[in-house]
C-alpha cells in the first residue's frame, strides 16, 4: 500500500514526537513564532507550585503565631531559591530543549529535587524562628538534585552547540561554583550574621551572573515568545493557589464555626482578589513586544523575580485572616499587614513590569498605580488605628467591622488596578508602542 504525501507528513511528525531518542543539543530557533509551552514544562512547573504553597503555609503559620520577622527572611529566602531555580532551567529550556529521553530524565530529576526542597521548608522555618540560618542541609540537598542536572545539560549543550560553547561552558561553571558556595553555607557553622550576609551576597550573584556571561560570551538561543509564555504560565497557576489557599482557610474557618459573615467574606475577597490580580496581569503585553524587541527580556524576566512569592503570600494572608477570626488572637495592625504587603508588592511588580516591557517613562501611567496602592496603603492605616492588642473577633463583635474595612480596601486597590488598565492602560501602551515604532525587530 502507498502512502500519501500527507500520512508520510504525519508519519514523520509522530516519529519526532513521540519517538523520544536521543538527540544533539544543537538549540532551539529563537526566532519560531508560536512556539508553546510543552507538556513536560507544565508538569515541571506543577512541583514549583507546590513549593510555593508550601512555603506561603509556613508564611501563615508562623505569622499567626506572631513571629513575623522571622517568618519574612525564611519567606524570602524560600522564594528565591524555590524561583531562581525555575527561572534558571526555564532560560535553558527554552534555548536547548529538544525533548529526548535525556532532557525528560533530567528535568523530572529535578523534579525530585523540588519536593526535596519542599521538604526541608519547615526545617527552614523552624531554624529561622530560632534565630538561626534557614538554609539548612535539607534544603541544599534538593538544591544539588535540582541544579547538578541542568549543569550537566548545559555541558551537553556545550558540546552540541560549538558556536555556543563558551556561553554553556559560563553557564555551567557559574552553576557549579555558587552550589559549593550554598552548600558551604549549610555545612560551616559560621555565626547567623555571617551566614545570612553570604546568603545575600550569593543571592545577588546569582542574579547578576546571567546578564555578565551573555554580554560577555552572547546569549543562547532561547526564544523570547516561548519565554514570556513560560512565565505567564507559572503566574497563572500560582494564582491558583490563592483559590486554593482561599478554599483551604475559608473551609477550616467554615469547619470551626459553620457559614458565618467572616467565612463569606474571606471567600469573596479572595477570589475577587485572585480575579484581579490576573486580569491586571494580562493587560500587559509580553509576548507581543518580547517577539518584536527579545532584547528586552532580560530585564522583564527580572523584573518579574518577586511576582511569583508575592501571589503566594497573598493566599498566606487570607489564610492569616481566617486563623485570626478563628482563633482571636492577632491584631487588626497583623492581618492588614499580611494582606496588604504582598497585595501591594504583586501591583508595584505589574507597574515595573510593564515600565520595563515597554521601556516608557510616561508619566501618566503613575496615578493610575498611585490610586491602585492608595486603599492598600488605607488598610494598614485603619489596622493601625484600630490598635495593636485589640485582636480581631468575629462577625458581631466590634472589630468585625474594622476587619470587613481592611479586607474591602485591599480587594479595592486590585480592582482600582484593573479598571485603570481597562481605561487608559492600552492608550499608554499604543503610545509607548507608537514611541518605538521606529526601531528594528531585535533592538532594543
Amino acid at each position: 500500500m502507498q502512502t500519501s504525501g500527507r500520512d508520510a507528513e504525519l508519519e514523520a511528525e509522530l516519529r519526532e514526537t513521540l519517538h523520544h531518542r536521543v538527540r544533539p543539543m544543537r538549540g532551539r530557533d529563537p526566532r519560531e513564532r508560536g512556539r508553546s509551552t510543552s507538556p513536560l514544562e507544565l508538569l515541571y512547573d506543577l512541583t514549583y507550585v507546590i513549593a510555593f504553597a508550601a512555603a506561603a503555609e509556613e508564611l501563615a503559620r508562623h505569622l499567626s503565631e506572631g513571629r513575623a520577622g522571622p517568618a519574612v527572611g525564611a519567606y524570602l529566602f524560600a522564594v528565591f531559591a524555590i524561583t531562581w531555580a525555575w527561572t534558571s532551567f526555564t532560560w535553558f529550556a527554552s534555548a536547548y530543549g529538544n525533548d529526548d529521553v535525556l532532557f525528560r530524565v533530567a528535568t523530572i530529576v529535578q523534579m525530585v529535587g523540588v519536593v526535596v526542597l519542599t521538604f526541608g521548608l519547615p526545617v527552614g522555618f523552624e531554624a529561622a524562628a530560632e534565630g538561626e540560618s534557614p538554609n539548612n542541609l535539607l534544603l541544599v540537598v534538593g538544591y544539588l538534585v535540582m541544579r547538578v542536572p541542568l549543569l550537566a545539560l548545559w555541558l551537553r549543550a556545550a558540546r552540541d552547540d560549538p558556536a555556543r560553547r563558551r556561553t554553556s561552558v559560563a553557564y555551567a561553571v557559574v552553576i557549579a561554583a555558587a552550589q559549593l558556595c550554598w552548600l558551604a553555607t549549610a555545612l560551616l557553622h559560621l555565626p547567623v550574621a555571617v551566614t545570612v550576609a553570604a546568603l545575600v551576597l550569593l543571592a545577588a550573584a546569582e542574579l547578576t551572573a546571567p546578564v555578565l556571561v551573555e554580554s560577555r560570551f552572547g546569549r543562547p538561543p532561547w526564544n523570547a515568545g516561548h519565554v514570556a509564555e513560560r512565565f505567564n504560565l507559572l503566574t497563572l497557576i500560582t494564582l491558583g493557589e490563592v483559590v486554593a489557599a482561599t478554599t483551604r482557610a475559608v473551609g477550616a474557618l467554615v469547619g470551626e464555626q459553620g457559614w458565618s459573615p467572616s467565612a463569606v467574606l474571606l471567600a469573596a475577597s479572595g477570589l475577587v482578589l485572585a480575579a484581579a490580580l490576573w486580569w491586571a496581569y494580562f493587560l500587559i503585553p509580553s509576548r507581543a513586544v518580547l517577539e518584536r524587541w527579545p532584547d528586552r527580556t532580560m530585564a522583564w524576566r527580572t523584573a518579574h523575580l518577586p511576582l511569583f512569592g508575592a501571589i503566594a503570600a497573598v493566599g498566606a494572608g487570607l489564610r492569616v485572616a481566617a486563623t485570626a477570626v478563628e482563633e482571636e488572637r492577632l491584631s487588626l495592625l497583623q492581618i492588614a499587614l499580611a494582606l496588604a504587603v504582598p497585595v501591594a508588592v504583586v501591583l508595584v511588580t505589574v507597574f515595573v513590569t510593564w515600565s520595563v516591557l515597554m521601556r516608557s517613562h510616561d508619566l501618566t501611567h503613575v496615578p493610575l498605580f498611585v490610586l491602585s496602592v492608595l486603599p492598600v496603603a488605607a488598610a494598614v492605616v485603619v489596622g493601625a488605628a484600630h490598635g495593636r492588642d485589640d485582636l480581631v473577633e468575629a462577625a458581631g463583635a466590634p472589630g468585625f467591622g474594622a476587619l470587613v474595612t481592611v479586607v474591602a480596601l485591599v480587594t479595592l486597590g486590585a480592582v482600582i488596578e484593573v479598571v485603570g488598565h481597562e481605561a487608559v492602560g492600552l492608550r499608554h501602551t499604543l503610545r509607548a508602542v507608537r514611541h518605538r515604532e521606529w526601531e528594528p525587530a531585535g533592538s532594543g
